[in-house]
């Protein structure tokens, strides 16, 4: 306590220092966001929030289990039964999962927690861009499902018209297009600048002569998105406190909410088993991490080999994340037997026409 304390002084003088030079720039505003963060765990060292006890000082066994405490929170069997269970009632009574409000005045950067705030920053700002074309990817969607299963192409992409166009919003991308302006907030709120993102690449629907294995890759992929935002939301989440955690907390039970309604209505409709579901994603995943390294604003910074290995305990809290989400999908994947999955939408889905 007392290096740490006397860590905290010399930075603060130094910050004073740049300031009194009139150095008023990202030098100085860094030190001062460190003190912030330094003097906030010193704080708040042993209280609780929603992934358990506050670390004092961060540590890799530390935020693996907070990352445990949070999966168990909002990931349990119960919650995942229930968010899927209220697929069907969707298609007779669209409706969107309330939010719980935010307390913006509340929401600073002394509240990222164990990591360097630059870090959690760019992490966000990447997130609000692979987010911020929720429109092309709900149009992507609706084109892949519209003949397959008309209901939950509504749900997810809305409803159109060969003569008028869109005619309704669905309630996926309702519940989806509320995540970006919200990241470009808190990024704001955390470093006291404009995000401007630069909108993730929508590859679009792509003509098959499989259309039946086309919905089914689509709809992997549309898991293994869900899967990657409640990783990185997660780990987000571990590595904050106070409002700014409560804040992406709204973000992950939508990203929760939508990976449950895709990974079980996939499971009725085509009845593949569990690892094969998950092997498609996993390749999604990887193909995205690339795909992301060159279209992301900080993407080429980030997944450099030397930031990776500068990194190396952070990529492999995420890492230890996907797996415990995966875990926990697969957990629940063997409550979904074939006369529980009928109950919810009937005995087989439409049939495709080519």
């Amino acid at each position: 306590m007392h290096f740490r304390s006397l860590a905290l002084t010399v930075a603060f003088l130094r910050a004073i220092a740049f300031i009194r030079r009139g150095f008023w720039g990202s030098t100085a505003r860094m030190q001062l966001l460190w003190i912030g963060t330094q003097a906030m765990q010193l704080f708040l060292k042993g209280s609780e929030d929603l992934a358990g006890r506050v670390q004092g000082k961060a540590t890799y066994l530390g935020t693996r289990a907070r990352i445990v405490r949070l999966v168990d929170r909002f990931l349990s069997v119960d919650v995942l039964s229930d968010r899927l269970s209220d697929l069907p009632s969707q298609f007779s009574s669209p409706h969107q999962r309330p939010w719980e409000p935010i307390d913006w005045k509340q929401v600073n950067a002394a509240q990222i927690i164990g990591i360097d705030p630059n870090l959690f920053v760019q992490i966000i700002g990447s997130a609000a861009e692979i987010e911020a074309p929720i429109r092309g990817y709900a149009q992507e969607s609706w084109d892949y499902l519209h003949r397959f299963h008309p209901q939950m192409a509504l749900f997810v992409g809305g409803e159109f018209s060969a003569e008028t166009g869109r005619q309704s919003v669905g309630i996926w991308e309702k519940e989806e297009r509320q995540h970006t302006p919200v990241m470009r907030k808190l990024y704001r709120q955390l470093t006291g600048q404009t995000f401007q993102p630069k909108p993730n690449a929508v590859e679009g629907y792509q003509e098959s002569n499989n259309p039946s294995d086309a919905v089914y890759r689509h709809l992997c992929s549309r898991i293994s998105t869900e899967w990657s935002a409640i990783a990185v939301y997660l780990w987000l989440m571990a590595h904050s406190t106070g409002e700014l955690q409560q804040a992406i907390a709204q973000l992950l039970q939508d990203e929760v909410n939508h990976l449950a309604k895709f990974w079980g209505f996939s499971r009725w409709a085509f009845g593949r088993s569990s690892l094969g579901q998950f092997g498609v994603a996993v390749g999604d995943i990887l193909a995205l991490v690339k795909h992301h390294k060159g279209d992301r604003t900080n993407g080429q910074e980030m997944l450099s080999p030397r930031q990776i290995l500068s990194q190396l305990p952070r990529l492999l809290e995420i890492g230890f994340t996907f797996v415990r989400v995966m875990i926990r999908i697969h957990a629940w994947d063997k409550e979904l037997s074939y006369s529980y999955l009928k109950h919810l939408f009937g005995s087989h889905p439409m049939a495709i026409a080519v």
